[in-house]
C-alpha cells in the first residue's frame, strides 16, 4: 500500500507543475499552421555542411508578415551528410504584439531531412514523440506543427514541408515557475537532479528507444547536455534541477534510416530498447512505471490521433509502445531488462 500512495503523491506533485495560462500563444493548440519562408532558400541549403551564418527572410503566418534572420543548425544532420536540407533557426525581427507570435524571438524549426515520404513520416513520428512527453509531464517541450512553403526568393522555387516548431526553452522554463540553466557539460552533478524527475525521463527514453541523450554531460566544453535541457529555481540554485530531453530522431520509435546506436552499446538496431537510466533513481522507477502505467491511453490516443501517419506507420508506432507496456506489466522484465540494467 505505500508504494501506491507515494505514486500517487508523486503523480499529484508531476501534474500540477505548470499552470496553462502561462503558455504562448503559439504553442497553446496542436491544429497545423501553414506558414511561408521567404529567402535565399537554395544558398542556405548550400552553405549549411560548413555554415550556420544568417541569412535575410520573411516568414508569413496566420495572415501576418515578420520580418527574420534563418541560419541551419544542429550538428549531425547538418554536417554528416545525412540531410539534404538541414534543420533551420528563426530569429524573428519587428513587432509581434497581439499575433500568434507574441512573445517569440527565437525558434527552431525541425525540416524534413530528405525530399521523400518516407523522411516526412520520420519528422511526423519525431513531432509525435514530442507530444508524447507532453503527456508525461508539463516538464516538456511544447511543439506546434505546420506546413511550410520554403519560397526561395532567388530562384522562384517553392517547396512544402510539414515541419514543426519547438517551444523556446525560456517559456518552456517560465511556465513551469523555473529557469533555464546555462551550464557546461559536468557542472550539474546527477546528485543535484530532482529524482522523480530524472526517473520520469530514464523510462520515458526506454519507452521511444532512445539511446542518444545524457541528462549531465555532452561533448567536453560545451553547453550542458546531450540532447537534453536544465531547468532549476533560479539561476544559482543547484537542488532538484529538473532535465529536459530533446531531440528524439535517433530514438527506436522514430527509427529514422540514419538512426544508429552509439558506439559502446551493446544493442545492434535504434528499436532494441536498452535502458540507460541511472542506478541512483531505481528507487523512484517504481512510482515512474506507475506514472506511465496511468497515461497509457492517453499516450495511445496521440498515436491513433496522428492522421498525418500512414496507417503503417501509426500500427507500427503504436505496437512499438505497447512492447514497452508488456515489460512495464512484468514484474521480473521490469527488474531484468530496467532495475538490474541501469547505469552507474
Amino acid at each position: 500500500m505505500g508504494k501506491w500512495v507515494a505514486a500517487g503523491v508523486f503523480l499529484s506533485a508531476l501534474l500540477a507543475v505548470a499552470p496553462a495560462s502561462a503558455q504562448t500563444a503559439l504553442f497553446s493548440e496542436n491544429s497545423e499552421l501553414p506558414i511561408l519562408i521567404e529567402g535565399p532558400i537554395g544558398d542556405l541549403v548550400r552553405a549549411a555542411p560548413r555554415s550556420t551564418d544568417p541569412f535575410p527572410a520573411a516568414l508569413t503566418i496566420d495572415g501576418r508578415r515578420f520580418d527574420m534572420q534563418i541560419s541551419a543548425r544542429g550538428f549531425s544532420r547538418r554536417t554528416r551528410g545525412i540531410c539534404t536540407f538541414p534543420p533551420i533557426a528563426l530569429n524573428l525581427d519587428g513587432e509581434r504584439q497581439g499575433t500568434v507570435m507574441q512573445g517569440q524571438n527565437k525558434l527552431k524549426l525541425v525540416t524534413r531531412c530528405r525530399s521523400s515520404d518516407n523522411f516526412e513520416q520520420v519528422t511526423i513520428l519525431e513531432y509525435t514523440t514530442y507530444r508524447l512527453y507532453n503527456e508525461i509531464t508539463p516538464l516538456s517541450f511544447r511543439v506546434r506543427p505546420v506546413r511550410t512553403t520554403f519560397r526561395d526568393t532567388e530562384r522562384n522555387r517553392d517547396e512544402v514541408q510539414f515541419n514543426f516548431l519547438i517551444e523556446d526553452v525560456d517559456d518552456l522554463a517560465r511556465r513551469n515557475r523555473r529557469v533555464a540553466l546555462e551550464v557546461q557539460s559536468g557542472e550539474v552533478r546527477s546528485t543535484q537532479l530532482a529524482a522523480e524527475q530524472a526517473a520520469i525521463v530514464g523510462l520515458f527514453q526506454f519507452m521511444i528507444g532512445n539511446l542518444d541523450w545524457d541528462m549531465v554531460q555532452g561533448p567536453p566544453g560545451e553547453e550542458c547536455c546531450h540532447n537534453g535541457k536544465l531547468l532549476a529555481a533560479n539561476e544559482t540554485s543547484r537542488e532538484s534541477v529538473i532535465p529536459v530531453p530533446y531531440d528524439f530522431d535517433y530514438s527506436g520509435f522514430v527509427s529514422a534510416p540514419y538512426a544508429v546506436p552509439p558506439e559502446g552499446i551493446p544493442v545492434r538496431s535504434v528499436r532494441q530498447r536498452y535502458y540507460r537510466g541511472l542506478c541512483r533513481y531505481n528507487d523512484q522507477a517504481p512510482a515512474a512505471a506507475e506514472h506511465f502505467r496511468s497515461r497509457r491511453s492517453q499516450l495511445l490516443a496521440v498515436i491513433d490521433g496522428e492522421n498525418r501517419l500512414s496507417e503503417a506507420r501509426r500500427r507500427s508506432a503504436r505496437q512499438y509502445i505497447e512492447e514497452f507496456y508488456q515489460i512495464l506489466d512484468d514484474p521480473q522484465r521490469f527488474q531484468r531488462q530496467i532495475i538490474e540494467n541501469c547505469r552507474r
